[in-house]
């Protein structure tokens, strides 16, 4: 019987918000601050943005145990929630928590007074949005066929978090640059290809779901290749990095690996081989973001984006990502 005071261990809490995958999204928010700033400066506003994006991830992944509770006691009784281990209360308390704490860490984040950064309510609104769509996603959007558009949204919304604390409001209203908006589609294209890849995963999965996932892959990788020629000449003025061909081939290569497997999957719908590969799509969003990091901050903070590879993959051999 489950123990409803029953807190778990730490191996237990890695386990529900899927620590290894946590590193994507330091990776994309943070990369999207850099972009945008230049730098993790102002330093406040950095650390705020990233915090933020952590707490409103970590609270989707344990709410999304706290929705599919009794669905996992009868497929998945290995889980935390659903093994007893730690109990649904303690954890619906720990995933609102983190919700709310998520979206208040990011509405101060725009109102952290820094040098040439005016105050904005844009983080505030972006975070309290992608909560909303975190619920919706966890509660009635999950077994409905719009699921990986959800999932998607939250990425893209993710994304934009990190940039929203250095943008500028024009009479109150945000500014949001068309390549970043571009890039920000393109990460969200990228996940609902993956989010449709998995469904299904422990059965093998459907065929319809992976064909349509692996070109919906695709394609968010081609908006993310194509995304930053977007920019105006102003807008990319400071950049540290050429875009064009070159950046084309980047993106191109850094995806390439996780494409040929997907692309295995589909001649091979092995239920084992399409973990491997949704793994290997989520720890590629590391890379990628580190790709528009170096743009608008250059090769240095594109290795520290890069390397938070190190701590996902090791994680991930010991720790279910999905």
């Amino acid at each position: 019987m489950n123990d409803p005071g029953s807190h778990g261990t730490w191996t237990d809490w890695m386990q529900l918000v899927r620590l290894p995958t946590v590193f994507t999204v330091l990776a994309d928010v943070g990369a999207a601050f850099l972009l945008v700033a230049g730098g993790p400066v102002p330093p406040a506003r950095f650390v705020l943005i990233v915090l933020a994006g952590v707490s409103l991830y970590w609270a989707g992944m344990i709410l999304n145990d706290v929705f599919d509770l009794e669905q996992d006691k009868a497929e998945r009784s290995t889980r935390p929630l659903a093994a007893g281990r730690i109990s649904p209360a303690t954890a619906a308390r720990a995933g609102w928590g983190l919700l709310v704490l998520g979206v208040v860490l990011a509405a101060v984040s725009g109102y952290v007074p820094a040098v040439g950064a005016p105050s904005t309510w844009l983080p505030g609104g972006i975070a309290a949005s992608l909560a909303a769509l975190i619920v919706a996603y966890d509660g009635p959007l999950k077994p409905t066929p719009i699921a990986p558009l959800a999932m998607g949204g939250c990425r893209m919304l993710s994304f934009l978090l990190g940039a929203a604390p250095m943008l500028g409001l024009v009479d109150g209203v945000p500014v949001i640059p068309r390549y970043l908006l571009g890039i920000a589609i393109g990460f969200g294209v990228y996940v609902m290809g993956i989010t449709t890849l998995a469904r299904d995963e422990a059965t093998g999965g459907h065929l319809i779901n992976l064909r349509t996932g692996f070109v919906v892959m695709i394609i968010g990788v081609v908006l993310l290749a194509f995304a930053p020629g977007l920019s105006t000449f102003d807008e990319r003025a400071g950049w540290a990095f050429t875009v064009g061909e070159r950046f084309v081939l980047l993106i191109g290569l850094i995806a390439m690996p996780v494409m040929v497997r997907a692309l295995r999957v589909q001649l091979n719908p092995d239920p084992a081989a399409i973990g491997n590969t949704i793994r290997a799509a989520l720890m590629t969003i590391i890379p990628l973001a580190a790709a528009f990091a170096m743009l608008g901050a250059g090769p240095f903070w594109a290795m520290v984006v890069f390397a938070l590879v190190i701590p996902a993959l090791g994680l991930s051999a010991r720790l279910r990502v999905t």
